[in-house]
């Protein structure tokens, strides 16, 4: 079948991408700030255009067929090779645009401290999210790049830069004494709920030091962290990241290795990889995760 591409083409195609990276048309319409209706609207009218099905319904979701599947990934590719076409023809006149999603102790270290070195040439829009949710930001296209703690694994075809393996102290308050880990037995803990693979790898590290940690608070938001360990006098785990400006009054216990550790990457979608504003962006974050 001939098929000549409307305009409208284009923003279909991002639309299965996103349903794609979702798996639902609710999630698809929550990334791309559609109704479910307009998405659905999309997908119908780009299975016309297709002259095939492009996806399955069900009451748990939409999984693509393999036609869909085909065309989500040569999709993503081409909108990519576009933007990629577009950045080459302006760069010699005018700025390059990114959107990067990234956690927050990333975006303090490794983001803000690069944003205005690239600048005029390359303009940063900052996008606050958690790794999980900002890789499916990068695979629905509504991000360049995102900075992930690399424990995340997704099928899709991304290029990953290894940015630095950071590791997980210990935190107490400055008066408490502590050599082993089960000198903090008795103390109230601050981790990371069931979702947090850190607060569950430090679970794991207490278990196997003879006791289970009485946590009095779930949370991942360090300066929240700060705020009950002062409070409470309790003990808690972050990464390296967290601590570049640690409260007066707690202390990072560098002697106690727990070893445990977090990849820190810089994720793109493959057809990115060799834009100019992005290749400056990873080098930039690279020796800003060296100086952090």
């Amino acid at each position: 079948m001939a098929l000549d591409p409307a305009p409208t083409t284009f923003e279909r195609l991002r639309v299965l991408a996103a349903i794609a990276a979702t798996g639902t048309i609710a999630g698809a319409a929550r990334l791309l700030d559609y109704t479910p209706s307009a998405v659905s609207q999309h997908l119908s009218a780009l299975e016309r255009e297709a002259g095939t099905a492009l996806a399955e319904r069900s009451n748990r979701g939409v999984v693509l067929t393999a036609a869909g599947q085909r065309l989500a990934a040569t999709g993503i590719d081409l909108l990519d090779e576009v933007r990629n076409a577009f950045d080459d023809v302006a760069t010699a006149r005018t700025t390059a645009s990114l959107r990067v999603a990234a956690f927050p102790t990333a975006i303090s270290a490794l983001l803000l401290p690069v944003r205005e070195q690239l600048e005029p040439e390359v303009r940063l829009t900052i996008v606050h999210a958690e790794p999980g949710d900002a890789l499916g930001l990068l695979v629905g296209r509504e991000v360049d790049a995102a900075i992930t703690d690399g424990l995340i694994d997704v099928e899709h075809d991304l290029h990953r830069t290894l940015i630095a393996v950071e590791p997980i102290r210990l935190l107490t308050r400055s008066t408490r004494r502590v050599r082993r880990l089960d000198d903090c037995a008795d103390a109230p803990w601050v981790l990371g709920g069931a979702s947090s693979r850190t607060g569950q790898a430090a679970r794991q590290r207490c278990q196997a030091a003879g006791f289970e940690p009485d946590v009095v608070a779930e949370t991942e938001d360090h300066h929240v962290t700060f705020d009950l360990i002062r409070a409470a006098n309790a003990v808690s785990v972050l990464p390296a990241l967290a601590l570049t400006d640690l409260p007066k009054g707690i202390r990072a216990v560098d002697a106690l290795d727990l070893n445990l550790h977090r990849r820190i990457e810089f994720v793109t979608r493959r057809r990115l990889a060799t834009n100019p504003a992005i290749g400056r962006l990873i080098r930039s974050v690279e020796e800003a995760g060296r100086v952090s």
